[in-house]
């Protein structure tokens, strides 16, 4: 692709999914927390990874919205408890983080699930799986006759909806 052509090719690719990522965009906005501040106890980068996990979903960017939003939690997270005084969780895994966050009552059991089903979605994703294993978007798509795109949104969704829950947790 020339330098010339650059420009009429990203004109073709933004109009080809504008509605898509329009729909996108208005669906995260009635999932946000209604709040008038926001704190991000992680600091910038968690703010970051917050902002770039939004913003891949709605460019359609699933899997990136996954690893950012599980980020996110997980610097958040460990943030809440380095506060807290617990400097021996700055290295630990998301399982022991959530398993942390319930035992302090901070996580109840159905929202302890949703994080870790989070978990379970970014873990298929990172860490290689036999062909046609349970947990591989490939599986999935076959057993529930669903495209392997719209089952990585869904992932990336729900996602994004366990993040909204760690940052309501703060917002005031």
């Amino acid at each position: 692709m020339t330098d010339s052509e650059m420009p009429s090719w990203l004109e073709r690719e933004d109009f080809a999914c504008r509605e898509e990522r329009l729909a996108r965009l208005e669906s995260l906005a009635l999932l946000m927390p209604n709040a008038e501040h926001l704190l991000f106890p992680g600091g910038w980068v968690a703010k970051h990874l917050f902002e770039e996990a939004r913003y891949c979903f709605v460019y359609g960017q699933f899997m990136a919205t996954i690893m950012l939003g599980m980020a996110y939690m997980e610097r958040t997270l460990v943030a809440l408890f380095y506060a807290a005084g617990r400097s021996d969780l700055e290295r630990a895994n998301i399982s022991r983080l959530l398993g942390e966050a319930v035992r302090n009552g901070w996580l109840d059991q159905a929202e302890f699930e949703q994080l870790d089903q989070s978990r379970v979605v970014r873990n298929a994703i990172t860490h290689f799986r036999r062909p046609m294993d349970e947990s591989t978007i490939e599986y999935r798509s076959v057993t529930q006759e669903d495209m392997p795109n719209s089952i990585l949104e869904e992932d990336a969704r729900h996602v994004l909806l366990a993040s909204f829950h760690i940052l309501a947790k703060g917002a005031i």
